[in-house]
């Protein structure tokens, strides 16, 4: 997993909980890089892993809401990040089409060793998007705080249902954007 991801888990525990919860995870989960990351680098799966599971035992938030508020988060280091123009993009459901096959294809041309989650897309309703989710980490839940982030950056009201679910036996994950 891309060092990037790391360092916004650590800014995110650290803005929201303080230094000493994030000492504290490291401590607890030992991880093999020594919590030492770089943006570009790339770090054992697990390491994420082992930081939410402790994360989520000390605070009593479960492991999916964590991984949601993560997403969110995550979002507008992402996008501020971005190695794709996204100045002209100017409504929310037009940025989700773009990802798989514009913004993950400019990622992996630049990092490619990353490994991106995978999205299939039907845009046939004007009022709802269903996104296809698919990677071997399940980490739906995050993409789900993903999206809301860029709902946040568009300025654009929705609700997501998530009617299918690798975590409960599903090949993908479905996600219904319904925009209000």
């Amino acid at each position: 997993m891309q060092g990037a991801i790391f360092t916004a888990l650590e800014d995110m525990v650290i803005e929201k909980m303080g230094l000493e919860v994030w000492d504290e995870l490291i401590q607890t989960t030992k991880p093999v890089s020594g919590a030492s990351y770089t943006s570009g680098e790339q770090y054992d799966d697990g390491e994420l892993v082992n930081y939410v599971v402790a994360l989520s035992e000390k605070s009593g938030i479960e492991i999916p809401a964590l991984l949601e508020a993560f997403g969110q988060y995550l979002f507008s280091i992402l996008y501020n990040n971005s190695p794709v123009d996204l100045k002209h993009i100017t409504s929310l459901k037009d940025y989700l089409l773009m990802i798989d096959g514009v913004i993950h294809k400019e990622v992996q041309r630049l990092h490619p060793n990353a490994y991106l989650p995978k999205f299939d897309y039907d845009a046939s309703d004007d009022s709802k998007l269903i996104m296809y989710y698919s990677s071997k980490r399940k980490l739906c839940h995050a993409s789900v705080g993903l999206i809301k982030g860029a709902a946040e950056q568009f300025k654009e009201e929705i609700t997501i249902d998530h009617p299918e679910c690798m975590h409960e036996g599903a090949d993908r994950c479905k996600l219904v954007i319904n925009f209000h």
